[in-house]
């Protein structure tokens, strides 16, 4: 499938341009949800350990890698999930017209699991390894990364404060998750780093106006 982008939301759309993947990835986050809630309880930190959290010992010491996949498709409660849903439709929604289905699926994914690891790595640092993370916030600002370059690159050689709104938006916003010690801010940050270079990658060589992609 080829189509032609000339600007950030197009006004007409086919159903295969439809942000599907996002649609899925939002739809297996609320089905796990309403699962675990049903076999446990999604605020019991020992359960969502069992249920694939992730939880530095099992992964640096046990070797239980496929923890940095499964941790950002639990939520600890419905508020922890509703929120990320409602910024991963939004996000999704941008960065899956702008990319495409398939590059959008592997930004999301890489992201999330980037996000993971810098969070390992941040624990250890910090000597908190006995921290639990779950949520999908580490790929969601992955999302927010790649929306970054996405907006430079659309922007280059215009006269626009498009670009310093996001970042001061997105500042702010990781600024608060390092204020809340309930939030992972190395997930948050790491997982924006990832998202951008990511983004990088998979846009070498478009130029910021009118462009083709293909998924």
């Amino acid at each position: 499938m080829v189509f032609e982008r000339t600007d950030f939301f197009p006004a007409s759309r086919r159903l295969s341009d439809l942000p599907w993947v996002t649609f899925v990835m939002v739809a297996i986050n609320v089905v796990v949800f309403f699962i675990i809630e049903a076999t446990g309880s999604t605020e019991d930190t020992d359960y969502m350990i069992r249920m694939g959290g992730l939880y530095d010992p099992l992964v640096t010491q046990d070797h239980e890698y496929w923890r940095l996949i499964t941790h950002f498709f639990l939520h600890f409660g419905p508020t922890h999930l509703f929120n990320n849903m409602i910024s991963l439709l939004i996000l999704g929604y941008a960065t899956e017209s702008t990319l495409g289905h398939i590059k959008y699926f592997f930004l999301y994914f890489f992201s999330g699991i980037l996000a993971g690891v810098v969070t390992i790595v941040y624990n250890m640092y910090l000597g908190a390894e006995g921290n639990v993370s779950c949520g999908a916030s580490g790929a969601i600002f992955g999302l927010s990364g790649a929306l970054l370059v996405i907006l430079i690159r659309r922007n280059i050689g215009r006269r626009s404060t498009e670009v310093l709104r996001y970042l001061i938006f997105m500042g702010l916003s990781l600024y608060s998750g390092y204020l809340d010690p309930s939030i992972s801010f190395s997930a948050h940050a790491g997982g924006f780093v990832a998202g951008a270079l990511l983004c990088v990658l998979m846009t070498l060589g478009k130029s910021g106006g009118k462009s083709k992609y293909a998924s």
